[in-house]
């Protein structure tokens, strides 16, 4: 199981010999046993409560949510330079950093880090705050972390880092922000400042929650179609690891 990107995969994984592998079982939807760490699941009408959020928890949770962007944050070296592009926009844009790199990345007016002295736990943050910043280590095809599911999942809006590694991987086209949209730094600042202000237009952010359940409760069946296989002994061979995991697979930055 390999649910890093291929920038965090490891040096043993060059030693390893050719058909070392039988079958992958990762976060791409092209492995044998596709293992996400979300998925978007279309309502049924049959959803427990708390699979779903209702356009009632949509309006209370509005007024509550009075502040900028959020997020927690601990790896402060990334390849995909996550550290300096949350610093450039927080040259335009509140944004509330908690956790090991929070010192690390106060810069502009537009930064507030660990001055916050009340209202500083994790569940209030996240109620209180209508953005997460959702950028990951790494710029990989099919990458999506919790850093996305989960807080799409808790009424934030997530900020990504490239739009065409989210609709490719069938995430709603109007459920997220992408950075690559906008010309500059300032355009998705000025974006964040309207939406701050316009719950009309925020809430339209919020349009896929008509059609499917939270992302982070998705149950998948890997381990079930795993099983199968065993059952029936299909064999499978994987030629060569390190071609299938790392090549072709992610963006300098």
């Amino acid at each position: 199981m390999l649910m890093e990107s291929p920038y965090h995969a490891g040096d043993a994984i060059h030693q390893l010999p050719r058909d070392y592998f039988n079958a992958t079982i990762t976060y791409r939807r092209d492995s044998r046993y596709f293992y996400p760490y979300g998925y978007f699941v279309k309502r049924n009408g049959e959803e427990k409560t708390d699979d779903v959020i209702t356009r009632k928890q949509l309006l209370a949770g509005i007024k509550k949510k009075t502040r900028g962007s959020l997020i927690f944050v601990s790896n402060c070296n990334t390849p995909s330079k996550r550290e300096e592009l949350i610093k450039q926009l927080g040259e335009f844009t509140p944004i509330t950093v908690r956790g090991g790199c929070e010192n690390k990345l106060i810069v502009g007016d537009g930064m507030r880090s660990s001055s916050c002295k009340e209202d500083c736990d994790d569940d209030s943050l996240i109620a209180t705050h209508r953005f997460y910043i959702s950028f990951e280590n790494s710029n990989c095809n099919d990458y999506i972390t919790e850093k996305f599911f989960e807080r799409v999942s808790q009424m934030l809006v997530p900020i990504v880092a490239k739009r065409r590694i989210y609709e490719a991987a069938g995430i709603p086209h109007g459920s997220f922000i992408a950075l690559d949209d906008f010309g500059s730094m300032k355009e998705l600042g000025d974006h964040l400042k309207l939406l701050r202000i316009n719950d009309t237009k925020y809430l339209k952010y919020f349009e896929w929650t008509t059609h499917f359940r939270k992302p982070m409760v998705y149950k998948g069946d890997a381990l079930c179609k795993l099983c199968k296989d065993i059952h029936h002994e299909n064999k499978f061979y994987i030629d060569n690891i390190v071609t299938y995991y790392k090549k072709g697979q992610c963006d300098e930055s």
